[in-house]
């Protein structure tokens, strides 16, 4: 007479080796929901200015650290050269020259949270002096999408639900194999 035993101990030895190499992973993913998120820009983002800023920065919810990266875009799509970013606890800084055109102005950032994940984003003020921008000029539009701001998350959910989808089609096959 066959031992029942065997199978019973081959399906607790797969669960075992299943969630021992899920559960990691799973753990993994947890300090990811924890990332610094922007509190207050100054310039406030959408705000109007009669006068143009001598310095902008971005807050956030939490410290941030180095490197941090602040990028001005003018009306006309071009960079403005900022002064080097200084970060203060969950504050970053930058001095910004003189500012000629009148129109949108971009403020984009790139910081890294307390948990090591990047945060990017990008603010907007209108400058309601200064000369116009020329004809035909256009500000870049960004080509990223939300797919590929996303991908890393896409990518950890698809592989949660293959797993999921294994560890319920597992006793079904076991139990056609067992039937026959």
């Amino acid at each position: 007479m066959p031992d029942q035993r065997q199978p019973v101990r081959a399906r607790a030895a797969w669960v075992l080796l299943v969630l021992g190499l899920v559960a990691p992973l799973a753990l993994t993913t947890l300090p990811a929901e924890a990332h610094a998120g922007l509190v207050s820009s100054d310039p406030a983002d959408g705000s109007s200015l009669t006068e143009a800023p001598d310095e902008v920065t971005v807050s956030f919810n939490e410290n941030v650290a180095r490197p941090a990266f602040l990028a001005l875009t003018a009306p006309d799509g071009t960079a403005v050269d900022l002064g080097e970013p200084r970060i203060v606890d969950a504050t970053v800084t930058a001095d910004v020259p003189d500012l000629p055109l009148r129109g949108s102005y971009a403020l984009s950032y790139r910081v890294v949270s307390a948990d090591g994940h990047p945060v990017e984003g990008t603010v907007t003020f209108e400058l309601l002096t200064g000369a116009e921008p020329a004809a035909g000029a256009a500000a870049p539009v960004s080509e990223e999408s939300y797919l590929h701001r996303h991908r890393g998350h896409i990518a950890w959910g698809a592989g949660a639900a293959a797993v999921a989808v294994g560890l319920i089609a597992w006793p079904l096959v076991r139990r056609r194999e067992d039937a026959r």
